[in-house]
């Protein structure tokens, strides 16, 4: 799953990930576990971008919104609960 994931992101979303954060970035997906106290699953994902300027401005935004359509182009319906970080390349 993560590495569907991952794949759904760093290939298919290939343009939106580079406008947001870089041409040559890349998301990798830490974890997908399911969180027995909140019933939802629980998204650990890093986004490695290249463009230091741009990405701390759309940083939690942008990444949440590639993770939740990869998530929706899967065929999950799940509410997620995102946990995000960003390094620098």
């Amino acid at each position: 799953m993560k590495r569907m994931l991952e794949h759904l992101i760093n290939v298919i979303q290939r343009e939106d990930l580079e406008l947001m954060f870089g041409k040559g970035s890349k998301v990798v997906v830490e974890s997908v576990t399911y969180s027995t106290n909140t019933k939802k699953i629980v998204i650990h994902s890093k986004v490695l971008a290249t463009d230091v300027d741009d990405s701390i401005d759309i940083f939690p935004t942008g990444l949440n919104m590639l993770v939740n359509e990869g998530w929706k182009y899967m065929g999950y319906n799940e509410e997620l609960t995102l946990i995000n970080s960003l390094d620098v390349l």
